[in-house]
């Protein structure tokens, strides 16, 4: 029996229902996209019939795992697939963890019958997690494996960003999503040597990350924790008047990674059209202007020389008022305007640390610390919006856009309207792009390496 639980109402502050362009040349709608409803219970039961990829799903969360069919009958439980857990939340916030599924076909007909709204996936358990009552939970049910995953929220950005607010997006501030992945994606890769990285859009206002190495997916509590903290760099309330410490006591560098975080996001933030433009952080006229929390942490001298300037040239654009701080700051680390005769020691990475305050990706980090974590699933769709989590090419992320993302209702319009030879259903829509990447980019390379793996497992053994 499943466990059905109570998870609580969802928030109710709904994202503008906006039907957008394309991002790629796309299969032309049956309906103008104004008149295309977004989601409803009969949208959601065509898209989980015909579009839902259920043995993609099924092949990722396998990791090239024996099949369940191909276990004897007495031993059957011990199928990896099989002891994954899944939740489904049902209309009425109806909760049902628990779940657990031996391939895509018995995936699709329980999707097809009980017809959820959000999907959750969990971890690999001892067990099949549909017999956990059966068993001692501290010794006989326990989780032994799960991706590695991180979850960023617009919300998280709100003292700061002068567009939008709770659920709301907009192309201004879609910019701090693009930093927080570059970031993210590059630290997993380059500090941990993490290959298969996967990122999700969440639906509505945010970004999913899956870390899908065999050693991320091993990681116990403790070490989930250290690598969630260890790229954690803002800190405390948004009411502090400082969150980023770069400089360790004692220390006259920072460390590369903070160097690369803040050269990586002032990439995003000092582009042209970048987020110090679309935001305009140092607008006076704006109700979250970050000209009083900069001078709260620029040096006393880069302080009094920005007030000065401010004073003697009114109206300055947001970038001009950036290009006098970090030269102020320049200043105040070369030693220019410290009369103490020993430079190195008045070093100042405030510039940097503002930077990364303004840019840097805002990690809910308990979602990341937890083994047996429920994160919402790739593919599946947001009640609210209607839109398909779908993947973001991390080379590609400034040119997405959460609005240009397909709905239920889009997608159903798609396969109404769409004249041709017979193909497949997926490729008749404008979600064949997303499943094209997530297969060229992630799974067949991932299971590429898998197969590596198993060869040189193999021959290990051989050699024996």
């Amino acid at each position: 029996m499943c466990d059905i639980e109570d998870s609580g109402k969802r928030r109710s502050d709904d994202a503008p229902d906006i039907q957008p362009k394309r991002q790629f040349p796309r299969v032309q709608s049956a309906a103008p996209a104004q008149s295309i409803q977004a989601f409803s219970p009969d949208l959601l039961r065509v898209y989980y019939d015909r579009l839902f990829p259920y043995p993609e799903f099924c092949e990722w969360l396998g990791y090239r795992s024996r099949p369940y069919d191909t276990f004897p009958e007495d031993s059957k439980n011990e199928a990896f697939l099989f002891r994954r857990e899944l939740s489904f939340t049902l209309p009425g916030d109806i909760y049902i963890r628990y779940l657990c599924f031996k391939g895509p076909a018995e995936l699709k007909e329980k999707m097809m019958s009980q017809q959820p709204e959000k999907i959750d996936i969990g971890a690999v358990f001892t067990i099949p997690p549909k017999n956990h009552n059966t068993v001692n939970k501290e010794q006989g049910f326990r989780p032994v494996q799960r991706e590695l995953v991180f979850d960023i929220d617009m919300d998280e950005y709100d003292d700061i960003r002068t567009c939008c607010t709770g659920a709301n997006v907009c192309r201004k501030c879609w910019g701090f999503m693009a930093a927080a992945i570059r970031c993210l994606d590059a630290a997993l890769r380059e500090d941990f040597g993490f290959k298969h990285i996967l990122f999700i859009f969440s639906g509505r206002r945010g970004v999913h990350c899956w870390v899908c190495d065999d050693e991320a997916r091993k990681l116990p509590n403790d070490q989930r924790t250290a690598v969630a903290e260890y790229l954690t760099l803002i800190s405390g309330s948004a009411q502090a008047e400082k969150r980023v410490v770069l400089a360790q006591k004692g220390c006259d560098e920072i460390h590369p990674s903070a160097s690369r975080a803040a050269r990586l996001c002032a990439e995003v933030f000092e582009a042209s059209g970048g987020l110090l433009e679309q935001q305009d952080f140092f607008n006076p006229k704006l109700s979250k202007c970050q000209l009083s929390k900069a001078c709260k942490q620029l040096p006393q001298q880069a302080v009094t020389q920005l007030e000065t300037h401010l004073a003697s040239n009114p109206g300055q654009s947001s970038r001009d008022v950036w290009a006098f701080i970090k030269s102020a700051v320049k200043a105040v680390t070369s030693g220019k305007e410290n009369s103490r005769p020993n430079a190195r020691e008045q070093k100042c990475w405030a510039a940097e640390e503002l930077l990364i305050e303004l840019s840097y990706p805002r990690l809910d980090i308990g979602v990341s610390k937890q083994m047996n974590h429920l994160l919402k699933a790739p593919f599946c769709v947001h009640p609210k919006t209607g839109r398909v989590c779908v993947p973001i090419d991390p080379s590609r992320v400034a040119d997405f856009f959460p609005m240009e993302v397909p709905t239920v209702g889009s997608l159903a319009a798609e396969l109404d309207g769409f004249e041709g030879a017979a193909v497949n259903d997926m490729s008749k829509t404008s979600l064949q792009p997303y499943m094209d990447f997530f297969l060229e980019k992630f799974l067949r390379p991932m299971q590429q390496d898998l197969i590596s793996g198993e060869s040189l497992a193999k021959a290990a053994d051989l050699s024996w």
